[in-house]
């Protein structure tokens, strides 16, 4: 046993003695495994970095986490969504509240209508929120916000899409009214002032939408204490189907949960197809680090055939000799891996500690700052795929050497 261990050190420093013996080409298959795992890792958190913003502006800025509605809101939503409407019931709030995850609720009251100047109007979709409860599930919503947010104090203060207001030339602190259809069906219309514009690069958000207080929506359309969603937000992002899951047993079936994921399936889509890019990225920069590896190999087992020879002559087994060469491949990729893997995360890390690098999503306008994440899924994956090749590609040459005959690799010039 200890005779077999001091054999596979000997191997070892073989293998690693070897490495240098032709620096010039041992440093270009170094740097080519290296260059694969640095791309892999700083391409990859950047891909990683930016779909977690683009899910972060989803439920922070948006949508929410979650969304509580009367069962069968989700079929009728574009057409007749004030007839699956909710009480605005603050026991009702405050149940979802305690849910174990939960992390604030917000109602709203969402309904279509249109917004005039006094000369022009246009389709809109309006929410109805309540300021301080949406501002405390989306943490973000005012980020893209120019003037004033809505406010319980200026009971028919709006705030209107950037776009939109640019198309009724309305200004900061400027009137003009709302006009929508009641529950009961008759048209009813109320004043308002604009307070503020938001831009989140979202074309549909800026041309359509508008937000007004809860208290101005339900008299507009004659719901008082009525709602048509109830909008909650989590503690942690990851435990979002867990949170549904809790809050759709708490409630019973008369009421529908939907995730983010299943309000907003195009996001959900993107972040995927990222991750299909970053997979096929780390692919192409194997096959680099593979090829890479079988050349410096092949060239080795040539340029050491005497070598080789000599060693077998000695009583070296056929299988040391290849043992000897899958370990140099291995070798190779762990100084030229893990020195890549090092530059990277230091500048990763420091990239992070700087705010990350502003950014588009993919369709949208709005500017995010993207904070590289390198996750232990993104290390480890790429760190045991590059072992893994390189060892693979010193197969056929470390076979190729074994199968040498003493006889006429002594000969070999």
């Amino acid at each position: 046993m200890l005779q077999d261990k001091e054999h596979d050190m000997t191997l070892i420093r073989l293998a690693f003695r070897n490495i240098f013996r032709n620096k010039a080409r041992s440093s270009l298959t170094m740097g080519a495994i290296g260059f694969g795992v640095l791309m892999t890792l700083l391409l990859g958190s950047f891909i990683l970095g930016l779909g977690s913003a683009m899910i972060d502006d989803t439920i922070l800025g948006r949508i929410g986490a979650l969304q509580v509605h009367k069962k069968g809101y989700d079929e009728v939503k574009d057409s007749q969504p004030l007839d699956y409407d909710l009480p605005a019931d603050p026991a009702l709030m405050a149940q979802i509240a305690r849910i174990a995850g939960v992390r604030a609720v917000a109602p709203r009251l969402v309904f279509s209508g249109l917004i005039s100047n006094g000369s022009q109007s246009t389709m809109m979709l309006a929410m109805g929120v309540d300021p301080k409860a949406e501002y405390q599930v989306l943490t973000t919503a005012k980020d893209f916000l120019q003037g004033k947010a809505v406010t319980e104090e200026s009971k028919n203060g709006a705030l209107i899409g950037k776009d939109l207001a640019d198309a009724l030339e309305l200004k900061l602190g400027g009137a003009g009214s709302l006009q929508a259809a009641t529950k009961a069906g008759q048209q009813n219309a109320l004043d308002l002032e604009l307070v503020g514009t938001t831009d989140n690069g979202n074309a549909f958000e800026s041309k359509r939408q508008l937000f007004v207080p809860l208290a101005y929506a339900q008299e507009l359309l004659g719901m008082p204490g009525r709602l048509t969603e109830i909008v909650v937000g989590v503690t942690d992002r990851d435990e979002v189907e867990a949170v549904a899951a809790r809050v759709r047993q708490a409630l019973g079936p008369t009421y529908e949960v939907q995730t983010w994921a299943q309000l907003r399936p195009n996001v959900q889509d993107v972040v995927d197809f990222q991750k299909m890019v970053l997979g096929a990225i780390c692919l192409v920069f194997l096959v680099i680090a593979i090829i890479g590896v079988v050349n410096t190999m092949l060239m080795s087992v040539m340029e050491r055939t005497r070598e080789i020879g000599t060693m077998m002559a000695v009583g070296v087994k056929r299988r040391s000799i290849s043992l000897m060469f899958l370990l140099e491949a291995v070798a190779m990729s762990a100084l030229g891996g893990g020195l890549a893997m090092t530059v990277a995360l230091i500048a990763i890390r420091t990239i992070a500690a700087r705010g990350g690098i502003p950014a588009n999503a993919p369709g949208s306008t709005a500017v995010y700052h993207i904070v590289p994440i390198t996750p232990v899924g993104l290390i480890v994956p790429t760190l045991v795929a590059t072992l893994l090749g390189t060892a693979l590609a010193g197969v056929y040459p470390a076979i190729r050497a074994s199968r040498l005959r003493p006889v006429e690799a002594l000969r070999a010039t």
